[in-house]
Order: structure tokens, then sequence, then C-alpha cells
């Protein structure tokens, strides 16, 4: 992908389902180009929440604001607070088994992605809380395709040409996520 060349596009549509229902009638490719491989999905919930599930820059993304608090990270915290409640009898170990857990929850929360890269920002910014959209990463001409599939439907585009900087901050933001593009068989 070169990044001098690339586009952040944005098709916002009313509603947190807004975006699903107009790719489910949207053409899976226009003007020759297969856009419908590129994207991902944004769904602006209240109190500020962003769920994003899809490719961006080659990478795939699955990423809620509200993280897990049940993960590994709790269990570990619960085991080793009953570890260290033993020694205060069965209360103890409840005790200590609870705040452990607790513990461990909130390291767990706190070790899950913090939605606030350069992405998300971005996506905070254009995706009013209540609606949904489809976001391009792309060439101008798989934007140009993505927009002539959605016409008539009611979106609002948002459109930016991207700075190689910007596009490497993007890049950035979704360089843990796995690789969209699969491993060649071997």
């Amino acid at each position: 992908m070169d990044a001098a060349a690339l586009d952040f596009a944005l098709m916002v549509f009313k509603h947190t389902d807004g975006a699903e229902q107009a790719y489910a009638r949207a053409p899976s490719d226009a003007d020759g180009v297969r856009w419908s491989q590129e994207i991902a999905f944004v769904e602006h919930h209240g109190h500020d929440r962003i769920v994003v599930r899809g490719t961006v820059a080659g990478h795939y993304v699955d990423a809620d604001d509200d993280a897990d608090f049940i993960g590994p990270k709790t269990a570990e915290g619960a085991l080793g607070g009953a570890a260290v409640g033993v020694l205060g009898g069965p209360p103890g170990l409840a005790a200590g088994f609870v705040t452990g857990g607790i513990v461990g929850g909130l390291a767990q929360e706190h070790s899950g992605p913090r939605l606030r890269s350069a992405l998300f920002d971005e996506v905070r910014n254009e995706v009013p809380e209540g609606s949904s959209a489809v976001i391009l990463f792309a060439p101008p001409e798989h934007v140009d395709a993505m927009v002539a599939a959605f016409e008539g439907q009611d979106g609002r585009l948002v459109r930016h040409r991207l700075t190689a900087d910007q596009a490497e901050a993007l890049k950035a933001a979704v360089a843990g996520s796995p690789s969209a593009v699969p491993a060649p068989a071997g």
C-alpha cells in the first residue's frame, strides 16, 4: 500500500446497524474494484463506546471499547488471592479469592486495547453516537468504488486524503491486530 496515495473514508449511516444494512444492499464491487474485502464496520454506541470489526490497512480489527473484565488475568488474580487468603482459614480464602478476582479483573480490563489511537480518534470525531459507518483505508479508486456502491442509501461520506505521516499513524494504530491476508500454504 503506497502511503502517499491513500484515502481514509467513512460512509456514515443513522443507527448502529445502518452500515451493515446498507452493506447488505450494496454490490460487493463497483467500477471493477472489489472494495468490499477492505472495509470495517464501526458502531458508535452510547457512553462513547466504539466497536470496530473488519479489515483496516491489511489487518483484521475486532476491537470494542467495553474491554473484557473477565479473562486470564481475572483467574490469575482470584487464584493468587485465594492462595494468600488460605492463611486466614475459610473466610480468608473466600475474601482472598474475591479480592484477587477483582484486582485481576481490573488488570484484564486495563490490558485491553484502549481505542484512543489515531484511527479511533478519527472515528469518534466523524461517527456520532447512535450511528454506524463503513470505513475504508485504501487507494482513491477503491474509495470511489465504495461510494458508487452506496449511492442512494442515505449515507454521509467523510473522506480524507492522507499525508504519508497520517497514513503511517493509521497503519500503526492497527499494527498489533492479526493480518487479514491469509498466510501462503506451504
